[in-house]
């Protein structure tokens, strides 16, 4: 079952789901479990896309998270994320499959 432009969840033998990429055929994780925390991360600055300030002068609060194919490098997802509103999860869940 395709989630996710470049992940499906494929049967493994022993009847076991998982979650793959379908570039590289890397195995993230478990179908129940958020590939993301099995993923290359990486955080840019929202300044990096944009000379943009607040009103206020400062600087955006926003970062991108980046997710990342550790067997191929496709980026897999992009979230924005605001420390400062939601420190217990910084990793989203952005699909979760009954399975």
């Amino acid at each position: 079952m395709r989630i996710h432009e470049y992940l499906e969840i494929t049967d493994k033998a022993g009847g076991k789901k998982v979650i793959k990429c379908l570039k590289c055929n890397h195995e993230f994780c478990d179908a129940k479990e958020n590939y993301k925390e099995y993923a290359l991360y990486r955080e840019r600055p929202l300044s990096v896309f944009t000379s943009r300030r607040l009103r206020s002068g400062e600087e955006p609060f926003v970062v991108y998270q980046e997710y990342i194919c550790p067997g191929c490098g496709v980026l897999l997802e992009v979230d924005p994320y605001c420390e400062s509103l939601d420190k217990d999860n910084k990793v989203v869940w952005d699909i979760q499959p009954e399975v």
